[in-house]
């Protein structure tokens, strides 16, 4: 009956046409943004223009078909700003004959050729083994409360997309994809709340919003550094080690060296992952238009490398445009960090060039990133712009070992501090607060 024929697959801002495909006895179609009127279309082409307005922000974008009396025949949604899956995974749950589920097994559709190249569930932050499309088995649980089932599978590129589902409670149903993930900040010393316990605490447009699960899991960490190692490598080091071989010592032996000693320094937790995105735009054509793509590195786990090691070690390989969008790729950055649904920051890295063919200016990033609930770390490795407060704001000195390691440190405590709850429905992130009711803990920016 009604469908988007423009689809934004980037990050939009200002006046932006928007068409709609009909069919049927469709006499007009009213265009909603963020649940306000934006625009009506009577006739033919079925095009129109809407104003996101000035700042980048999430929206919600809804095309209402409607026949000769007004009234609504058919709508369809789209999400501008939010995270659009190149894949999508689903759970399928079995249950008893008294409703309990007992088992489950993964479905997934994907725009990648293969299979995942890994799949992870969980039950309440609990690991459970999976293998491919098979079925496993889901722990005994008690009914009365709300248990939360999730799972991520990753495919090439490092796309990964995320299922989850509720189970017991009130609900005794899973809710499917009809949650939204909200970082939150504890109070310190607090330990991790109950879902019943932030009974009317989280509020959307003055509504109360229910919470059915609270986990902390791995956190997602985005490193945005120019494409070369060399710059942090020349100001860092290496990080080796000199070291005698105690039986070599009376011989006269040379000593050892050990370029990979401090490999572990400075890391994050065994499970917490980290990709470093390089600000280089690449445009690739699709049905839809042009996708502006920005290629990321291997994904490492907390225990396999320290922030130094990574910083001074991983680098974009071949060849590169020589223009850099740090900006653009710190907003995406912060995109693919909400996608996660985890804990999670962004770490912008400056260097001693500062030249920046992004469109998007610092201080729109900033703002974006703080309504998506991704907290921006800006770090520089060149020590004279540190203290002057400059397009970024607050950046901090990494311009040594030893400056970097309280900056990694006052990181490490922001992650560690944050937990996520799992809200009923699916919400623009900026438009959720809280209430009056809520001690001791915040939501994340």
């Amino acid at each position: 009956m009604i469908a988007f024929a423009t689809l934004f697959l980037g990050l939009v801002v200002g006046l932006q046409p928007v068409a709609v495909a009909v069919r049927g006895a469709v006499a007009s179609v009213e265009i909603e943004l963020d649940g306000s009127p934006a625009g009506r279309i009577k006739a033919s082409p079925w095009k129109t223009f809407v104003d996101l307005g000035p700042e980048l922000a999430p929206h919600e974008l809804v095309a209402r078909a409607l026949d000769g009396q007004g009234r609504e025949i058919a709508r369809v949604r789209q999400w501008l700003n939010l995270p659009r899956p190149a894949a999508e995974l689903q759970i399928l749950l079995q249950r008893d004959e008294k409703g309990i589920v007992t088992g489950a097994q993964l479905g997934w559709e994907s725009l990648l050729p293969g299979p995942p190249s890994s799949l992870a569930v969980s039950f309440d932050g609990h690991p459970l083994a999976v293998k491919g499309r098979e079925p496993f088995d889901v722990p005994a649980y008690e009914a009365a409360t709300t248990h939360l089932l999730s799972a991520t599978a990753e495919f090439e590129n490092g796309v990964r997309c995320r299922a989850d589902s509720v189970l017991g409670g009130r609900t005794a149903i899973e809710t499917g994809t009809a949650l939204t993930a909200i970082p939150i900040s504890l109070a310190a010393g607090r330990a991790l709340p109950e879902p019943e316990a932030l009974e009317g605490m989280f509020v959307r447009r003055g509504g109360a919003l229910r919470a059915v699960a609270v986990e902390r899991g791995p956190a997602q960490l985005l490193i945005v550094r120019d494409v070369s190692e060399m710059e942090a490598l020349a100001r860092l080091g290496r990080g080796g080690r000199t070291f005698y071989e105690p039986s070599s010592v009376r011989r006269g032996v040379l000593p050892q060296y050990d370029s990979e000693a401090s490999k572990t320094a400075m890391r994050l937790g065994d499970d917490d992952r980290i990709r470093l995105l390089w600000p280089v735009m690449r445009r690739t054509p699709t049905e839809s238009g042009l996708a502006e793509l920005y290629e990321t590195s291997h994904e490492f786990a907390g225990k396999d490398a320290g922030i130094h090691w990574l910083l001074t070690r991983i680098a974009r390989p071949g060849r590169v445009d020589p223009e850099r969008h740090f900006a653009d790729a710190t907003a995406v950055a912060g995109l693919q960090a909400l996608q996660s649904s985890t804990r999670r920051a962004v770490v912008l890295v400056l260097g001693k060039n500062p030249e920046d063919a992004s469109r998007l200016s610092p201080a729109t990033v900033r703002a974006y990133l703080e309504r998506i609930r991704v907290p921006l770390f800006v770090w520089s490795l060149d020590g004279s712009r540190t203290g002057v407060r400059g397009p970024w704001g607050d950046v901090a000195d990494i311009s040594s070992v030893a400056r970097l390691k309280p900056a990694v440190d006052r990181l490490k405590q922001a992650l560690d501090d944050q937990a996520i709850v799992w809200v009923e429905g699916r919400h623009l992130p900026q438009e959720i607060a809280l209430s009056s009711k809520a001690e001791g803990l915040e939501i994340v920016k």
